[in-house]
């Protein structure tokens, strides 16, 4: 099963993954772009990236999702509607012209991408998670990535999904201590990835 993990910065993607791997070791894991291209990435004054950093990741990201073969068992770290969140929440950051472009310009190709994932678990901000906010960051920045978040895969905002080739999407629990039981289940060989 080909999965995404996606959420906000510091709700514990990363902890999840590795306890999940450890578990399911048949599963490659494809870790988050920035991870990959960081010293590539220009950042605002704010430290998130630009718009031209956040089209990087996310072109990285959707590129990387036609690596893996329907069938293959693989754990991606961020979905490619995570930067589409991201984007939606950097008022203050951006211009609202280049919120708008920025959203215009990738929603097709996010659409487009997300058709080689089965499963897009939403791992939520949680006051109890295994990552707090560190010092010095914006809080509020992150909980609006996660309302963003969710609106773009829970409510489907953007008509992300639908159809027979669309993942399923499922919020895991806030409590990080059901999380891992939780992602477990979903990628059973019973459970299938769609309802």
């Amino acid at each position: 099963m080909r999965v995404a993990v996606s959420g906000s910065h510091s709700t514990g993607k990363s902890t999840l993954i590795a306890a999940f791997l450890e578990r399911r070791p048949e599963y490659v894991h494809e870790p988050e772009a920035f991870e990959t291209l960081a010293d590539d990435i220009d950042l605002t004054s704010a430290e998130g990236p630009t718009p031209e950093g956040l089209q990087s990741l996310l072109e990285f990201t959707a590129n990387a999702l036609t690596v893996h073969a329907p069938g293959a068992c693989v754990i991606y770290e961020r979905s490619p509607a995570d930067y589409l969140a991201y984007a939606a929440a950097s008022r203050g950051r951006w211009s609202s012209d280049d919120i708008a472009r920025f959203l215009t310009i990738h929603v097709p190709v996010v659409r487009s991408a997300l058709r080689h994932l089965d499963l897009i678990v939403l791992v939520p901000v949680s006051t109890a998670g295994p990552v707090r906010a560190r010092a010095g960051e914006d809080g509020r920045f992150r909980r609006r990535v996660d309302t963003r978040l969710r609106r773009a895969l829970l409510d489907d905002d953007y008509d992300l999904l639908g159809g027979a080739d669309s993942p399923r999407v499922v919020a895991l629990s806030p409590v990080p201590e059901r999380q891992l039981s939780e992602l477990i289940r979903l990628t059973s060989p019973d459970a299938g990835g769609r309802e």
